[in-house]
């Protein structure tokens, strides 16, 4: 864990995998819009990269229910969590060089961020493990991953064993409990919609100065 590392600026991986992480949210996004209802796996795998990325407006769990209606459970929880093992790779080779650069690791002095990651610190895999498989937000625990440079494969090992039997249930949600797609497509409207009402009064605020 190569604390002491440090760097002024990103490196190309980190502008490559940023590019390719909002290009694959925008064709998803235009899926889901045209093919809601396809159950091919690889469009499963694909959806995922978006949906577990660490700055995403994609929701895994709808879609997840929705193919415990129409596949495999096992094949459905195995191909998303590749799509989620990509995205792990993806996230790693961004936020990693980015948290670490010289001229923001400020945070790293703050009082909290010492406690937590004095605590984080002691079981790293356990507490990714537990965090990626509960239904809590997820992303304060990458956030510490990344600040002290997890190992990657460590990181993507993690991940796995985390999503996969948080996949598998919720398909069989899917599969055991009769939930109408409108109520999926709506819980998938919602988190767009909460997304937008703080994306489009920032980004017009920031338009105007």
């Amino acid at each position: 864990m190569r604390q002491d590392q440090v760097d002024t600026r990103v490196g190309p991986a980190v502008w490559i995998c940023g590019g390719l992480m909002i290009a694959t949210g925008i064709v998803t996004s235009i899926l889901l819009l045209r093919d809601f209802e396809s159950d091919s796996y690889l469009y499963l795998a694909f959806y995922s990269i978006p949906a577990n990325t660490a700055i995403s407006v994609f929701p895994h769990e709808p879609v997840l229910i929705y193919f415990g209606k129409v596949a495999d459970l096992w094949l459905a929880a195995a191909w998303a969590t590749l799509g989620t093992a990509i995205a792990g790779v993806m996230d790693h080779l961004v936020f990693v060089p980015l948290l670490n650069l010289q001229n923001i690791r400020a945070y790293k002095r703050r009082k909290f961020y010492r406690a937590a990651i004095s605590w984080f610190m002691k079981w790293p895999f356990a507490t990714i493990v537990a965090t990626g498989f509960a239904p809590i937000p997820f992303f304060p625990f990458k956030f510490l991953a990344f600040s002290i440079q997890y190992p990657m494969w460590k990181w993507v090992a993690a991940l796995v064993v985390a999503r996969f039997p948080r996949y598998y249930l919720l398909a069989l949600l899917g599969a055991t409990v009769p939930i109408p797609n409108w109520v999926l497509i709506a819980c998938v409207a919602v988190v767009f919609a909460m997304y937008l009402a703080k994306a489009i009064p920032a980004g017009y605020r920031r338009w105007r100065r």
